[in-house]
């Protein structure tokens, strides 16, 4: 500044520490000043009331250090006309600046004119501060995407930013101007060398600006800045401002599918349940949600066995089906079944859409569980409300008799369960039930008694007729020991299992309770 200029300064030690900031100007010639600073102050002196010896000399300056002082500057002239050798030794080593000024300074208008220019950049970054959280609330008031937010970030700071999750997958990115190649190249490797154990920090070898994104004590990504120059508080400021965006912006997602999950839920319970007053009160509170059931086709499907990286809670499955409905472009209504499944309510303008969607659907649900693909059971597409109920009790059987299907298939109907899903679908019946007593219960009882597993070598040799060899295989079983325990089956049973009307008889018997050990509602 001139006004320093004017007084010749010199740096006469801590030059490598000029870089300190420089919170305040302090006037003072007391020798015991230090107890009054807060730190930060620059420390403004003609070292009148310092003392003579090196000892006290030191003392004064690691009191200043210690108090936190950015600096010091002694006129010459009054005390002393070269600044004291002890004096620089001991600046040296508290590591603290000290400046001589060869000629008289008013220091008045020093620090007017220092504390001015202190007011007016606190003013501004208080005013760049209020428009930044302004700017950001706003466009989480709009319900902005990250990508706006994070185009907005980057228009403010002038810089490219990108916003990523824990796995280092770039969620949303603005480039301000620079390749993205060149933005995005080698991306994991790069994001991993810039660590820092605090929330916000310049770190890593290219300087990034880093702040985490969390919610509720919870990080889930991490919001970072590539200026050409080592980012300024203004700029990570701005970068936390567009965190809490994006904060708000994750739990108002939350929060608005949280709500419309509810109101599904609520619509297709009833619904299904039978506790509505008539149709058009149905048909009014599905339009209230944007989704349209007059005249349409309807097709009842339920997913079996989702597994979600969330805690398995009820809600957590029901927004990750809901995440895979908007991906597929689907509107629907969904709720959870009385056995845990989730059940899907789709509505569509022809029965012809129906293969199409259901694929779209599954193909979505498998990306959410790669490694165990849910189970997907599909009824035919119905017209009335009335029949709602009907379909969606045919889907739940024809998820839990597809548990049992060697096939892989993205969703199951009727056709592919066969004689297995003719059997779930009358689980219920009595009649089937007294058959799979008659034709069961002996065995069941020796297995309970005896705590043998007969009934499971029945199901292998059932499964396996057409191979013996394999089955016993498949039992694990040496060939004799299976043949031994299929003698002792067909004496408890009175059967000949050599007869393939008996075989089927046992096999559908089976499966009829197999479908009560594993209930689908």
């Amino acid at each position: 500044m001139p006004v320093v200029q004017s007084g010749r300064p010199e740096v006469a030690a801590g030059k490598r520490h000029m870089h300190r900031t420089v919170r305040w100007v302090h006037v003072s010639e007391l020798a015991d000043i230090a107890q009054m600073l807060q730190g930060g102050e620059l420390i403004l002196t003609t070292g009148i009331a310092l003392a003579d010896t090196e000892e006290e000399l030191r003392e004064y300056v690691a009191a200043l250090a210690t108090a936190g002082a950015s600096g010091l500057i002694i006129e010459l002239g009054r005390r002393f006309t070269t600044p004291p050798t002890s004096l620089i030794r001991a600046c040296t080593r508290r590591q603290l600046p000290l400046i001589v000024l060869h000629r008289p300074v008013e220091f008045v208008r020093l620090t007017e004119t220092v504390h001015t220019q202190i007011l007016h950049e606190q003013m501004a970054a208080l005013q760049l501060s209020e428009r930044a959280h302004a700017t950001f609330t706003a466009l989480s008031v709009d319900g902005a995407s990250v990508t706006d937010i994070v185009r907005e970030a980057a228009h403010m700071v002038r810089a490219p930013v990108v916003f990523e999750d824990l796995m280092r997958r770039v969620l949303a990115y603005e480039p301000a101007g620079r390749p993205v190649d060149m933005l995005l190249q080698r991306w994991d490797v790069r994001s991993r060398a810039a660590q820092s154990r605090a929330r916000t920090a310049v770190c890593g070898p290219e300087e990034w600006a880093v702040t985490s994104v969390e919610a509720n004590g919870d990080v889930f990504g991490r919001l970072i800045m590539l200026p050409a120059h080592r980012a300024t508080s203004e700029e990570l400021m701005i970068l936390e401002r567009a965190a809490t965006a994006l904060t708000l912006n994750r739990v108002l997602e939350r929060d608005r599918t949280a709500i419309e999950i509810h109101a599904q839920r609520s619509i297709l319970t009833d619904l299904i349940d039978g506790r509505y007053r008539s149709e058009g009160e149905i048909h009014s509170r599905a339009a209230s949600l944007g989704i349209s059931l007059g005249k349409r086709q309807l097709v009842a499907v339920v997913v079996d066995g989702l597994a979600h990286p969330g805690d398995g809670a009820t809600g957590d499955r029901l927004q990750a089906v809901a995440r895979a409905l908007e991906a597929a472009g689907i509107v629907a209504l969904l709720t959870t079944l009385s056995n845990g499944t989730v059940g899907i309510l789709i509505a569509l303008d022809t029965a012809g859409q129906t293969p199409a969607t259901v694929t779209r659907l599954a193909t979505q649900l498998r990306l959410l569980s790669p490694q165990k693909p849910p189970l997907i059971g599909m009824a035919d597409p119905i017209t009335g409300l009335d029949a709602v109920r009907g379909a969606f009790s045919e889907a739940l059987h024809i998820t839990a008799a597809a548990r049992a299907h060697p096939e892989d298939k993205l969703y199951f109907q009727l056709p592919d369960i066969r004689l297995r899903g003719l059997i779930y679908t009358f689980a219920d019946d009595p009649r089937l039930q007294a058959f799979v007593e008659r034709t069961l219960s002996p065995l069941l009882e020796f297995d309970a008694r005896h705590r043998t597993d007969l009934t499971a070598v029945l199901r292998v040799y059932l499964e396996h007729r057409a191979n013996k060899t394999e089955a016993a295989r498949a039992a694990r079983l040496s060939r004799q020991s299976f043949y031994e325990r299929l003698a002792t089956i067909a004496r408890i049973l009175e059967v000949d299992l050599g007869s393939g009307e008996v075989c089927t008889s046992l096999h559908a018997a089976l499966m009829g309770w197999e479908s009560r050990q594993h209930p689908d509602s």
